[in-house]
């Protein structure tokens, strides 16, 4: 697949997690929006299982991105399109270019908030 570095149109932002504490002690887990950047989002692959009398679905999408947006994600940090409000899990670490031109993210669509 060619990195379409010029297709890059989709406004999103990285949700940061954040822990800190409710008002009982707990432990919340809050998540910090950064500025809005442009990736290039393209659908790979979906599949359905049914699972104890349940349908679930997953859906992997491969995202590009500027190599100084996205190079330091981790699998903790999620990534929102801004125009649908749809969420995205990080699988695994980035795939960065060596010569920094660019940054290759697989994600996973988030179904259930």
């Amino acid at each position: 697949m060619l990195v379409p570095l010029g297709q890059m149109r989709d406004p999103a932002v990285i949700l940061t997690p954040v822990r800190g504490a409710d008002e009982f002690g707990g432990e919340v887990i809050t998540y910090v929006e950064s500025p809005c950047i442009f990736v290039a989002l393209r659908s790979v692959t979906s599949k359905e299982a049914v699972e104890f009398g349940q349908l679930s679905a997953d859906t992997n999408f491969i995202c590009f991105g500027h190599w100084h947006d996205l190079s330091q994600l981790t699998a903790k940090d999620r990534l929102k399109v801004t125009e649908t409000g749809q969420e995205f899990d990080i699988l695994g670490p980035p795939i960065n270019d060596p010569k920094k031109g660019f940054t290759k993210l697989n994600l996973v669509l988030r179904e259930n908030g």
